[in-house]
């Protein structure tokens, strides 16, 4: 069965009231859209709740869903609303977390540290995963969706759907969001 056909009878029993087909869709999309959240805001927290309040609002607009897109692109564009949201409240006050320093990144999370036994080497690789998630943190808030969005697996097509633009505005954000990387990796 392709995934499609796996969201398309999923979605039809969720729509249906079914928690089950939604919590097997929640267990499918949980990592994609962490990781889609988390690159946008980079704060465990605040990724956390947004992920929780995509999943709720899709599960309240379930019934409304036409399937005009895929659903794992109306999924995305329900993070996508909630992070920009959040973004632009996060301008009207600060955003300080107490725990800042004693929590793990999200992206530390996902290696095997356990398989890199070299110290030295895991070091090394610490300070480049931080560098780039810093650079990509810098981003304008287009560009890093682009990349945050294409870095999760998602193709140029769906992250045009996604974010609601032509994919020639996905493909010159992209191309921007390249230049400025790597002029900040070279900085490193």
């Amino acid at each position: 069965m392709s995934g499609h056909d796996f969201d398309a009878e999923i979605v039809e029993r969720a729509a249906k009231g079914d928690a089950e087909a939604f919590g097997t869709l929640v267990a499918h999309y949980q990592r994609l859209l962490t990781g889609i959240a988390f690159g946008i805001v980079g704060d465990p927290g605040r990724t956390e709740d947004l992920v929780q309040e995509a999943f709720l609002a899709a599960w309240k607009g379930l019934p409304r869903y036409r399937g005009d897109a895929s659903f794992k692109n109306w999924l995305c564009r329900i993070l996508l609303n909630k992070t920009y949201s959040s973004l632009r409240w996060g301008r009207l006050r600060q955003w300080l977390s107490l725990d800042q320093a004693s929590e793990t990144p999200w992206a530390e999370t996902l290696e095997d540290k356990a398989s890199d036994a070299d110290p030295e080497r895991l070091h090394l690789r610490e300070e480049h995963s931080a560098a780039v998630r810093e650079a990509v943190a810098g981003l304008p808030l287009q560009q890093r969706t682009a990349v945050v969005l294409r870095s999760n697996g998602l193709d140029v097509a769906e992250v045009a759907r996604t974010m609601g633009v032509a994919e020639g505005t996905v493909k010159a954000h992209l191309h921007g969001a390249r230049a400025k990387l790597s002029s900040a990796m070279e900085k490193t």
